[in-house]
């Protein structure tokens, strides 16, 4: 069956339609046999400098470059009949596996996505790849901790099964065997420790140099950047296999036009995964060419230049390289015309429509698909000559008018989305999901494999939507199109609270709300409060529309490119800074400010009182805003100044109050009382979702618990699994420290935890806090070693930090150790003296280090 068969098919349209092709088709197959070749000869590897291994097909919009590259996928494949003038199908000694990218209407590349499906297609069973199963099984748990890993199988084989076997090979004491479950951070933290030290059953990854530099960067900062990186351990792996078990992948990357230019930022993910897979053949469609091949892109770029992309430059001779997709030929036009006329629906096309199409479409695949959808719409009716061979938008308009009038309202709601699914605008619109299902098979309509909203409209379409005349039965009006937002931003906020326990697809539903209100200029504080729960600031930025001065949603992105490049914390303080010292909306300036006070409070508490102060200031009634002034002067030690706060500002919530009340009865020591207020908080936020809060309010409780020598090694664990689930690191900490207290009466035990508290720190680039220098101090004494206790008073006295109620704690443990008091006692309380405090926790103490 060829191609003219299939038009018989009323689904069948012009856009599928390549009437060949074969200049494009004659490209590819030569790229791909060169690709073959240099493969089996062993020059595409990593160690050649030149990269041959990609190609560009591009062109302007609707002229058929994604079905260009289904067509080329899936006869490389076999998966088709050949169109006519396409020549066999190679004949491989292996398999040719296939990846496919689909970067339609996203502004981000998900390395992780990318090369987990590479290392999909090449899954095979003598087939092993063991540094990057490594790496990306550490990465993964570092980035994405709690989280199991995507369930994707290629050619029968299990391939997340496959890596979870890997770990279970190579590593040989890192604690239990691994399943296929939720990698945590404590898995990536064991085997950064497990390929550091060596602890390897496998010779060959003991080689692999780049695997411990790749871990080590993602022990510091498990970016985006390092997950594309991964990519280079693949091809390392696959370079390890014998020639003749080398796999053969082709990887086709569509629409990269979406996240060409601007920054970059994207474009050097895609830059760097390219680079690093030389062994893979990468055919890109977008509608700009490749430049990757300019010296001055060397500063941006992981991998620029000609000497690097021979095959990008202009004037290249030899594929792989880059083809500007033409418009079909007039003769390609008719002919398809001529095939379509009379014949599945479509009315008999008179000549002079037959000609007006041809001049109109330019050689443009949409062109023609949309025409023939207007004669259809025409059945019975008298063709007038004039309805054809109008400009795209207009042409566009007149598809969308001879839609039923449901489908023609689900489309304007579609059309202010990039992404949608059926569900979604049916909703929105008041319609049925049948008449979305249609809509949705129509030729304005375009599907791909995205996990939650699949359906697209092409970019034409929507600018004709969007641009529809007022004078039109049934058009919208500007105020029209901001009330179906309106009920598109209820839809996906009630999809966004339907999904809190998946941050992954949350996300994807909160950047379709961003979209949303980038596109119409809208404000939903809800979006705001819901993407501040997203794990991961970094990630999150990256998905919201770009930074600007002049909208919501704009400003919104402003404070989250504070975690964008890497920033540290003194960068990220100057950068808020910054951006608080321009015009903003005042919610965005209240969300910015508690940001910056948020990130100061981690050292700069006078800096954090004072931002905190400047905000209660301007909205005394906000209760979050009491609340953090408070704990913050709590942890200051300004007793006296947080009661005239609290009779200014008392707290109104009933769970802020006994917090504060709680941590108050903490610094005094009595802990029946400092247990009380984080676990009752933690109960409400938990029935609330606001899990993330709800967690550290539980590892102070188990702390407190510990210190009353009342928890078990049960409870610690469940909290640990918690934090470790959603990467809540302080929290870990903190389970952890409570951990090696009630295992102090086992000596070996407790080490072993104490030596995995120094990894997550380490792991993480954190330093030493109050939480090892109290447990550790505790294990130490009441085992009776005394030089241990020499040495953390040594660490504590060098680190030089300044009080607050938890180091006053150390510094007490400390003082029961018979040291000289660092600190003096602070007095909480009016009515009770420091020193009948410091007797208190004399006594607390006392019943934990004395056998």
């Amino acid at each position: 069956m060829n191609d003219f068969d299939r038009i018989f098919d009323p689904q069948y349209t012009a856009t599928e339609l390549f009437t060949n092709r074969v200049d494009e088709h004659t490209a590819f197959t030569t790229a791909l046999q060169h690709h073959v070749n240099r493969v089996l000869d062993g020059s595409a590897t990593l160690g050649v400098t030149a990269r041959r291994n990609v190609m560009n097909f591009y062109g302007v919009g609707g002229i058929g470059k994604t079905e260009l590259s289904r067509r080329l996928e899936s006869w490389c494949v076999g998966g088709s009949a050949d169109p006519a003038g396409w020549s066999e199908v190679p004949r491989l000694d292996r398999p040719l596996s296939t990846v496919r990218t689909d970067f339609h209407g996203s502004r981000t590349v998900n390395p992780a996505d990318i090369v987990l499906r590479l290392r999909a297609a090449a899954a095979g069973g003598r087939r092993r790849f063991p540094a990057f199963d490594l790496g990306f099984a550490a990465w993964w748990s570092l980035a994405r901790p709690g989280m199991p890993l995507p369930d994707l199988s290629a050619g029968g084989f299990d391939v997340r099964e496959q890596i979870t076997d890997t770990l279970n090979d190579i590593l040989s004491d890192v604690g239990a065997g691994f399943g296929v479950g939720p990698l945590t951070a404590r898995t990536g933290i064991r085997i950064v420790e497990a390929v550091r030290e060596n602890r390897l059953r496998s010779r060959t990854v003991r080689e692999c140099t780049p695997l411990l530099h790749v871990l080590n960067q993602a022990r510091q900062d498990p970016s985006e950047y390092v997950a594309a990186t991964l990519a280079g351990l693949l091809s390392w792996d696959i370079e390890n296999l014998s020639p003749s078990r080398r796999p053969i992948t082709v990887a086709f990357a569509d629409a990269a036009e979406y996240i060409q230019g601007e920054d970059r930022t994207q474009e050097r993910l895609f830059n760097r995964i390219v680079h690093l897979t030389p062994g893979t053949l990468w055919v890109v469609t977008s509608r700009n060419r490749l430049d990757w091949d300019a010296p001055h892109l060397q500063q941006i770029l992981p991998a620029s230049g000609p000497h690097v992309w021979p095959g990008l430059r202009l004037g290249a001779q030899h594929d792989p390289r880059q083809h500007l997709v033409g418009n079909l030929s007039d003769a390609d036009v008719e002919q398809y015309l001529r095939a379509a006329s009379g014949v599945a629906g479509t009315p008999e096309l008179p000549e002079g429509v037959i000609n007006n199409i041809r001049a109109g479409s330019h050689g443009l695949p949409l062109y023609l698909s949309l025409s023939i959808s207007v004669a259809r719409s025409l059945r019975g009716n008298a063709m007038d000559e004039s309805a054809f061979g109008g400009p795209l938008p207009e042409l566009a308009t007149r598809v969308f008018a001879n839609l039923p009038r449901d489908e023609r309202d689900l489309a304007r709601a579609a059309s202010l989305l990039p992404r949608f699914d059926e569900e979604l605008i049916a909703r929105a619109s008041g319609k049925t999901v049948g008449d979305a299902h249609r809509l949705c098979r129509r030729t304005l309509v375009t599907r791909d494999d995205h996990p939650l909203f699949p359906y697209r409209l092409h970019d034409a379409v929507r600018s004709a939507i969007a641009h529809e005349p007022i004078s039109n039965p049934g058009a919208w009006a500007p105020c029209d199109r901001r009330e179906m937002a309106t009920k598109l931003l209820t839809a996906l906020r009630d999809r966004s609270d339907a999904l809190l326990g998946n941050s992954e697809r949350r996300l994807d539903v909160l950047e379709m709300a961003a979209s949303l209100c980038a596109g119409q200029e809208m404000a939903a504080h809800w979006l705001a409060d819901a993407l501040s729960d997203i794990p991961g600031f970094a990630k999150t930025a990256d998905r919201l529309p770009n930074p600007g001065s002049t909208t919501w949603v704009g400003q919104l992105s402003g404070i989250y490119e504070a975690w964008r490049r890497g920033r540290g914390r003194r960068d990220r303080i100057s950068y808020l800074e910054d951006f608080l010292a321009q015009p903003l909306l005042p919610d965005i300036r209240r969300r910015a400010s508690l940001r910056l006070a948020y990130v100061y409070r981690d050292g700069d508490f006078d800096d954090a009182l004072r931002v905190l102060r400047e905000l209660l200031a301007a909205d005394p009634d906000s209760e979050l805003v009491r609340y953090q002034v408070a704990r913050t002067l709590r942890t200051m030690g300004e007793y006296e100044e947080l009661g005239r706060h609290l009779d200014r500002y008392p707290l109104r919530d009933s769970t802020t109050s006994q917090r504060i009340r709680s941590d108050l009865a903490f610094d005094r020591g009595f802990l029946d009382e400092a247990i009380l207020g984080p676990t009752v908080r933690a109960g409400i936020l938990r029935a609330q979702g606001e899990h993330r809060v709800a967690l550290e309010n539980e590892s102070s409780a188990l702390w407190r618990r510990t210190l009353h020598d009342r928890s078990t090694i049960q409870e610690c664990e469940a909290v640990l699994a918690d934090a470790d689930r959603f990467g809540e690191v302080l929290s870990m900490r903190t389970a952890l420290a409570a951990k090696v207290i009630c295992l102090r009466r086992e000596r070996a035990a407790a080490r072993v935890v104490v030596d995995e508290a120094q990894s997550l720190i380490d792991a993480k680039g954190q330093r030493t806090g109050w939480r090892e220098w109290v447990s550790r101090g505790v294990l130490a004494l009441y085992q009776e070693e005394s030089d241990a206790v020499e040495e953390l008073h040594e660490s504590w006295l060098a680190a030089s930090r300044r009080w607050s109620p938890n180091y006053q704690l150390v510094d007490r443990v400390f003082v029961f150790a018979g040291y000289p008091a660092h600190y003096e006692s602070r007095r909480v309380s009016p009515s009770e003296a420091p020193a009948v405090i410091d007797e208190r926790w004399r006594s607390i103490i006392e019943k934990l280090v004395c056998p």
